[in-house]
């Protein structure tokens, strides 16, 4: 199979890398496994629902708003009263009396006249437009008008914003402070989410737990699981860590059975050397059904990406980079689109997990063409600053606020160059 690049590699010991861009290892991936799956749902309220992704679409049972609203405090009229209004020739109404909160008022306007109205009332029939206090002087039960109004104007119509049928929210959704309001809005008391069994494993004869002490000679503590938990977590998906297995092919392979055997979803972090590779290509190829499926990825970081499963059984298994600021980016970039894409069948998933927003580069960014690249960064003065490191740092994303994304054709990009930045 050739790749958009035509980009193939073969390397040591057997291991034969096919890097493929990461939409089309998206598309080999939910073809190869039949994406979506009918995965495990769960109707929960929306507070046990926050952080969560939605199972199904949701589409509005009424409209919004529910009535004709004001947006001002002030009067309510009728705008073709006060046509040519102003401070030199005021207009005079009638002020017939005020609207309670929360109720629908019981008269209606006529001609010439209008009603004290909060932020929030219900318009009364009869007008169509709220003039703002400041714009007027009450003498009396009478009121003067120094500006005029277009229809509409400081008003938000039944229906205006929301019709009846119109979709909410996605299948696939994280429920957050902003999908909470929505669904709070139309009355939603419980949703279903989605419930994916994940399991994280960490591979390498050098890697040692993370509360360790005193870190043995030759050894590293474990990073990268907490951090794939956290991403997950962050992202509306639940995790369990299966802890650190050694680079032997006997045990990986058996952890990796019985760790698929009560979840959907395996990531195996680590494996950085040949051999190690090896292994972990070999575990995720015994699911066979198809077996192994991307064998590298066209970014850098985080090329030496393997993925497979079983689509009989629908087990999902990703073996990503050991280096930390390489597994972050696979995680990020691929990862979470993967698991949107095996829940709702759709590839394009990134408007899911991150805003791509175009911002003016701080300084000159080096890269190099024929693969796609990324580079943390944070934002200074309204520009973007890359945070350039090397794969193995782990403290170069620790004030990013996002990646900067360095097109597959492109390599150098000069500082002022308006640069294209995924923000987290």
């Amino acid at each position: 199979m050739k790749t958009e690049n035509g980009n193939r590699e073969i390397a040591m010991h057997r291991f034969v890398t096919e890097t493929l861009s990461r939409k089309d290892a998206l598309g080999e991936v939910a073809s190869g496994l039949l994406f979506p799956w009918p995965l495990e749902t769960k109707k929960l309220s929306l507070v046990e629902a926050i952080g969560s992704r939605l199972a199904e679409d949701v589409f509005a049972p009424e409209e919004h708003p529910p009535f004709n609203r004001s947006l001002r405090d002030g009067y309510a009229l009728n705008s073709r009263d006060i046509i040519g209004a102003s401070t030199g020739a005021p207009v005079f109404l009638k002020v017939k009396g005020s609207v309670p909160m929360g109720v629908q008022p019981d008269f209606s306007l006529l001609p010439g006249e209008a009603a004290s109205i909060s932020t929030g009332g219900f318009l009364p029939e009869g007008s169509d437009a709220v003039l703002m206090i400041e714009d007027t002087s009450l003498l009396g039960n009478m009121l003067e008008v120094r500006r005029s109004l277009q229809s509409g104007e400081n008003v938000i119509l039944k229906g205006e914003e929301i019709k009846i049928g119109d979709r909410l929210l996605s299948k696939g959704s994280l429920l957050d402070f902003r999908s909470i309001n929505l669904l709070s809005a139309f009355g939603f008391s419980k949703v279903p989410v989605f419930r994916i069994k994940i399991a994280v494993i960490s591979t390498g004869d050098e890697l040692v737990p993370p509360e360790m002490k005193p870190l043995p000679p030759g050894k590293i503590r474990d990073t990268n699981s907490g951090m794939i938990a956290s991403i997950l977590q962050n992202n509306g998906f639940s995790w369990t860590c299966e802890g650190i297995v050694p680079d032997d092919p006997s045990q990986l392979k058996s952890r990796v059975e019985a760790a698929l055997e009560g979840n959907d979803v395996i990531f195996l972090s680590g494996g950085s050397s040949v051999s190690a590779r090896d292994f972990t290509s070999e575990a995720i190829a015994s699911l066979e059904d198809p077996g192994l499926i991307v064998r590298g990825l066209n970014i850098s970081p985080g090329k030496p990406t393997l993925v497979g499963g079983n689509r009989r059984k629908r087990k999902l298994a990703v073996g990503l980079p050991g280096h930390p600021l390489s597994c972050a980016v696979v995680m990020w970039t691929f990862v979470l689109p993967l698991m949107i894409s095996m829940a709702t069948g759709q590839i394009d998933t990134e408007r899911n997990v991150f805003k791509k927003v175009v911002l003016e580069l701080a300084k000159d960014l080096y890269g190099r063409t024929g693969v796609e690249e990324f580079f943390p960064a944070y934002l200074e003065n309204d520009r973007i600053v890359p945070a350039i490191g090397k794969s193995g740092y782990i403290a170069s994303m620790v004030q990013a606020t996002g990646l900067v994304r360095v097109p597959v054709d492109q390599e150098t990009i000069r500082k002022g160059t308006p640069t294209e930045v995924w923000l987290w």
